[in-house]
């Protein structure tokens, strides 16, 4: 029961960041928009007020939307060089250890940081110092809400690893009776 609750915990979280992943991910239509909105400005020699700018907000949103995805399909960088020839349940250890000792100290500091960096932006309705000016509190907000997404299938991943050595152990117990 335990294992079957670990699971379905895991894919639950496994499923949220799918769909982000998958939803913001279309973030890369309208930074197209505006970056071939940019090149016929400069082409035509236009003043580009908001597209330089906007083209930055949508690519940092972008970038840091889906890297709780990027985690899920395994895209952030690993060194596998040590592990590769460990055991599966020597690496699900080892993995659990990183993500205690590593991942999750620095994706709290991240969130602390990120959450003080947009509620310093929200409190005051900082504008950006450009001739466009736009309120910066919505893009900074991405920062602690990527934490999140990345804090929520870290959880997923030491659960993955959780489940991998209990499913090994019962597979060697069985073995030995």
């Amino acid at each position: 029961m335990g294992g079957d609750f670990l699971v379905r915990l895991s894919n639950f979280l496994d499923n949220i960041n799918e769909w982000t992943g998958r939803i913001f991910s279309w973030l890369i239509v309208p930074l197209a928009v505006v970056i071939i909105i940019e090149f016929i400005t400069r082409a035509l020699n236009v003043p580009k007020i908001w597209t330089f700018e906007s083209s930055n907000f949508i690519f940092g949103a972008h970038f840091m939307l889906v890297a709780g995805y990027g985690l899920l399909y395994g895209s952030h960088v690993r060194i596998d060089l040590f592990t590769s020839r460990l055991s599966q349940k020597t690496q699900a250890v080892i993995s659990i250890i990183c993500y205690l000792i590593l991942f999750f100290p620095f994706m709290l500091v991240w969130f602390y940081y990120g959450w003080g960096y947009f509620y310093s932006s929200w409190s005051t309705l900082e504008k950006s110092m450009s001739f466009w000016g736009p309120t910066l509190y919505p893009i900074k907000f991405v920062i602690p809400l990527a934490a999140i997404f990345l804090i929520l299938q870290g959880l997923s991943e030491v659960i993955k690893s959780i489940v991998t050595i209990h499913i090994l152990s019962e597979l060697s117990k069985e073995e030995f009776e």
